[in-house]
């Protein structure tokens, strides 16, 4: 439960980010959902190592499939303007989320709280004044 609820909050901290400097699709509730269902998807993938043998069944499988359904909602984030392209910092906001509640959910803890800080910091950086 705690892995769960810990990758609830970082989505939801990095989401907060997002919506209180633009009105970008990658919202606070988005994240925590995708945080969510990846921390789940990693727990899940640990327990069905655990019943299912390894050599029988690859079970990253069930990560990596994870990893392209997110990169397809990432591509429905970004849009064109007229000389640019808006939301590629959020897709790739909503696609590190992933990785990083794998971390959590499989228990590696430092890495995912360091990489969620290290993101938050890069998104931070956009606003800060270096003159």
């Amino acid at each position: 439960m705690f892995r769960l609820l810990l990758s609830i909050v970082i989505g939801w901290v990095l989401g907060q980010e997002r919506k209180r400097h633009d009105k970008s699709g990658g919202g606070s509730r988005t994240l925590a959902i995708v945080s969510l269902a990846s921390c789940l998807i990693a727990i899940l993938t640990l327990q069905i190592s655990i019943v299912i043998n390894p050599e029988t069944f690859n079970f990253s499988r069930m990560m990596a499939y994870c990893i392209v359904g997110i990169s397809f909602l990432c591509s429905a984030v970004i849009h064109p303007t007229k000389n640019t392209l808006e939301g590629t910092t959020t897709a790739s906001l909503i696609w590190g989320c992933v990785p990083i509640s794998f971390a959590i959910g499989l228990g590696f803890y430092f890495y995912g709280i360091i990489s969620a800080v290290l993101v938050y910091l890069i998104l931070e950086s956009k606003y800060w004044k270096l003159s």
